[in-house]
């Protein structure tokens, strides 16, 4: 099998580690299903449409794209999967996803401001380190902000939590 531009040719074996390949592969089972549970749902009519209908194009558009970057990768071929792990910073990987975890399970109970505000920091002091007074500036201003917009404009209660008093 040709390689591609500028490639020499590769063995079957450099196709099965394509990450490209295998991405491509992954997005179009996504897109599979989601075709196949906007059908499910219902299509409707063009002048009516059902539920399901938008999720149905949306899976097609997925499909045919991901199409297109398992075409790309059998032609022009990709980096290998491992490629893509080299050099991760695994600690920092399992830090976040524990600190999201805690984050999703004391939000409820604790609430989002200050649920959100304990992890911007975190995140900005310790996983990724910036200076202190642009943390505290980003955390309050991305919070705030973001309570606001979800709150105020678009009315989508949050929990308050420990300041059900103060915030409503």
């Amino acid at each position: 099998m040709a390689g591609g531009p500028g490639h020499p040719p590769r063995e079957g074996i450099d196709v099965i580690r394509n990450s490209e390949l295998w991405g491509g592969l992954f997005w179009l089972a996504i897109g599979v299903y989601v075709i196949w549970a906007g059908r499910d749902m219902g299509l409707g009519r063009l002048h009516e449409p059902g539920p399901g209908f938008a999720f149905y194009w949306i899976g097609i558009l997925m499909s045919a794209l991901s199409l297109g970057v398992i075409g790309q990768a059998l032609v022009s071929g990709g980096p290998a999967l491992s490629s893509l792990w080299a050099g991760t910073r695994w600690r920092k990987v399992l830090v976040v996803v524990a600190l999201l975890l805690i984050y999703g399970l004391g939000f409820e109970a604790i609430g989002f401001i200050p649920c959100t505000l304990a992890l911007l920091l975190v995140l900005m002091w310790f996983v990724d380190p910036v200076d202190w007074w642009l943390a505290m500036i980003v955390a309050v201003v991305a919070t705030f902000g973001v309570w606001a917009a979800l709150s105020k404009w678009l009315k989508i209660q949050l929990p308050a939590g420990v300041l059900a008093g103060i915030v409503g």
